[in-house]
């Protein structure tokens, strides 16, 4: 099926749920539904920062606007990440970047449970996928990015068959079996199992008492609408209400069982790598208005948008993501191992997409590797049993397997990695020049460092020289921790994140 085809059907499917909605407080008590939707909500934990903001700015409509400039004055997060994604967007230059591709892999990173949303009835992430191969036959080098040089300075335009990718069907099983099982999803995206019993005790719990006040309703869910629900996961405690009804619940009180964000962060292992950045400090404004840094610390800060939500969670236990996401995170660690694939513990973790990591950075996610070997022929052998002798069956582009004897004469890959200066897979150093220096404003916008534009900047700010303080700091595990967590809440991120470091107030 040719993919327009397949996009085609993506966005005219939807989802069949019952909705139990309270009419007095006008709020959706749970939507009941089988493993699909709630497949697709799992599939969130999955998605790249990069790709949530690119989902979400095409997803806007003049309908719900209003609302949904109305939650994100609560949830800098979103603003933060639509900031690192307009700079890269922004950044013109190919002096920055070790590759151009660079720049097109922050804008579009790849989702590291890709195999897995492929196999979804509804999947929001269009993302092009790493099943296809391109190939320079004229050094045995190979790369699953278009567009891309190989070494010798030819380019890989050869794009062979893939032996071993396999047709994905809609209906095969993504994180959930298909047994028959119906699920409840409460308005703050707790998910359970369904049955009488816990319909009852969950309803006594959330303090629905007059059955009176509560009406079944049914309803299609379409593309869209789950990509309102990602938003408002991001941005709400009651995502179902304000996707469903389109409004926010009457009731304005504490909801229930919110989660909440916990002050600390528990660092965890790691290798100990540190960045030191120069930051320049407005005594008589107490924040942090400018990070001198050189390409580490400003790859570690666009590496964000190639990071799955579902490993920021774990990351921070849970604590500071803003909405209820932490709720689909507790539900998919929660839900009963007889009712999931093997695939549901990757949720819990996915990692960044090969190649899609950050080498320097001191963040303990994992960097998943891809398959080291592969081999390309430009057919596949056919023996021929009268003779016992194998014979070339020609394949226009050729073929490229994992496995050696499904092709004819074949030739051993070697793959290119675009984040490599020689585009090899040994010396990979990131996304941006790490040698060359930077600026990071506290609005966490990156320009290119020379004494001119640090001139210019200090004019724009209208701040005199002698007002100005400069500190080394060094970033670890720790401290970018830290950073991250005021990624996810604070408007000021370089001050709320390092400003501790320097003994300068937090700014709420």
């Amino acid at each position: 099926m040719a993919p327009e085809q397949e996009d085609s059907q993506e966005e005219s499917r939807t989802i069949h749920v019952k909705i139990l909605v309270h009419k007095q407080s006008n709020k959706v008590v749970f939507v009941e539904a089988k493993k699909d939707f709630v497949d697709t909500l799992f599939s969130f934990l999955s998605l790249p920062l990069g790709t949530i903001v690119r989902l979400l700015a095409t997803n806007n409509n003049n309908n719900d606007q209003q609302q949904h400039q109305q939650l994100l004055e609560s949830s800098p997060f979103l603003d933060n990440i639509k900031y690192i994604y307009q700079t890269v967007q922004d950044i013109t230059s190919n002096d920055v970047w070790n590759n151009p591709l660079c720049k097109q892999m922050l804008l579009h990173p790849r989702n590291p449970c890709e195999s897995q949303c492929m196999k979804l009835f509804l999947n929001i992430d269009d993302t092009e996928p790493s099943s296809k191969f391109y190939v320079c036959d004229s050094c045995f080098k190979f790369t699953t990015f278009q567009n891309l040089d190989c070494t010798c300075g030819k380019p890989t335009n050869r794009q062979p068959r893939n032996l071993d990718s396999k047709r994905v069907d809609a209906q095969n099983q993504a994180f959930l079996r298909e047994n028959g099982s119906t699920f409840l999803v409460f308005d703050d995206l707790k998910i359970v199992q369904s049955s009488a019993m816990t319909t009852l005790s969950l309803l006594k719990e959330l303090g629905y008492s007059d059955l009176t006040q509560l009406e079944e309703i049914t309803h299609n869910i379409d593309k869209q609408e789950i990509l309102n629900l990602l938003k408002y996961s991001l941005t709400s405690h009651e995502p179902m209400t304000n996707t469903i009804l389109k409004s926010s619940s009457k009731y304005k009180g504490n909801l229930p069982n919110q989660s909440s964000s916990a002050e600390g962060v528990k660092p965890c292992a790691s290798g100990g790598t540190k960045m030191d950045v120069k930051v320049v400090r407005s005594i008589s404004q107490k924040k942090i208005i400018f990070v001198e840094a050189n390409g580490d610390f400003v790859g570690f800060i666009f590496s964000f948008l190639t990071m799955p939500l579902g490993s920021i969670v774990k990351l921070l236990d849970g604590n500071s993501i803003a909405g209820c996401v932490g709720n689909l995170y507790k539900s998919v660690e929660k839900m009963d191992s007889s009712l999931c694939t093997n695939s549901r513990t990757v949720l819990l973790n996915p990692g960044v997409a090969p190649y899609f990591g950050c080498p320097n950075q001191p963040l303990n996610i994992p960097d998943l590797q891809p398959p080291t070997t592969y081999y390309y022929g430009t057919g596949t052998p056919y023996e021929t049993y009268n003779y016992s002798l194998k014979r070339e069956v020609k394949v226009e582009g050729g073929v490229i397997s994992k496995t050696k004897e499904s092709i004819f004469n074949a030739r051993l890959l070697t793959a290119l990695d675009p984040k490599s200066p020689n585009m090899s897979r040994e010396g990979v150093v990131g996304f941006v020049q790490r040698l060359a220096l930077y600026g990071v404003g506290d609005d966490l916008k990156v320009k290119s460092l020379s004494a001119n534009s640090f001139l210019l900047y200090l004019k724009e700010l209208s701040l005199p020289i002698e007002d100005l303080q400069v500190e080394v700091i060094s970033i670890g595990e720790a401290e970018a921790l830290s950073f991250l967590k005021a990624f996810l809440t604070a408007k000021f991120t370089l001050t709320s994140g390092l400003g501790n470091l320097l003994d300068v107030p937090k700014l709420e």
